[in-house]
């Protein structure tokens, strides 16, 4: 049997105040710790059934919750990016066969044959609805088990294919900040962590 490895304790924020709290450094701090929570294992030592519980929080707590404790914090941090992945999971789960289809005229768009971005976003193809909802919920796990910018940009190169196989202009210019965003947080993350 291993010794379990010890890490620096994580400030744990008074989640029952948080929608109490009206106060921005409180609802901020409390954003900021319980995305530190989720990510915080950065060894990779999570279980499985943790991990599965953290991919499926918006399942349990409800995607409002969720927005409620991040939605606000800048893109590039710790609970930006989160919220993002989970927004992002969200708009997959509720509606796969759409983001299916987004995602293979995207791939037919922007390459001939397989493009770069096709490979970091890790979609099995050809891409259906049960594909995409299958790699969202392998970039969280990644995102859990310690690949936090591998995950980030899994899930920007994604949502740059997206963003392609839209005829929406307003839609793509979303998907291409949603884009950018998660690739910023993916280099700041690379370079000392979200705060």
């Amino acid at each position: 049997m291993t010794q379990p490895r010890f890490h620096r304790p994580i400030p744990l924020a008074d989640l029952d105040s948080l929608s109490a709290s009206t106060d921005p450094v409180t609802r901020s701090e409390t954003s900021h710790a319980t995305a530190a929570l989720l990510l915080g294992d950065a060894q990779g030592n999570r279980d499985e059934a943790a991990t599965r519980r953290f991919v499926e929080l918006a399942d349990d707590i409800g995607l409002e919750v969720i927005a409620e404790m991040w939605s606000s914090a800048p893109a590039v941090s710790a609970p930006g990016a989160l919220w993002r992945l989970y927004a992002l999971r969200e708009w997959i789960l509720t509606a796969p066969r759409e983001l299916a289809e987004m995602f293979a005229v995207g791939q037919r768009t922007i390459t001939q044959g397989i493009g770069l971005d096709e490979i970091l976003a890790g979609v099995e193809l050809p891409a259906g609805p049960d594909e995409v909802a299958r790699a969202i919920d392998e970039i969280l796990v990644g995102a859990f088990r310690g690949d936090v910018v591998i995950a980030l940009l899994r899930a920007a190169a994604f949502v740059g294919i997206c963003a392609e196989g839209t005829e929406s202009s307003e839609i793509r210019t979303r998907l291409h900040q949603l884009s950018k965003d998660l690739k910023d947080a993916a280099v700041s993350h690379r370079h000392g962590g979200l705060d």
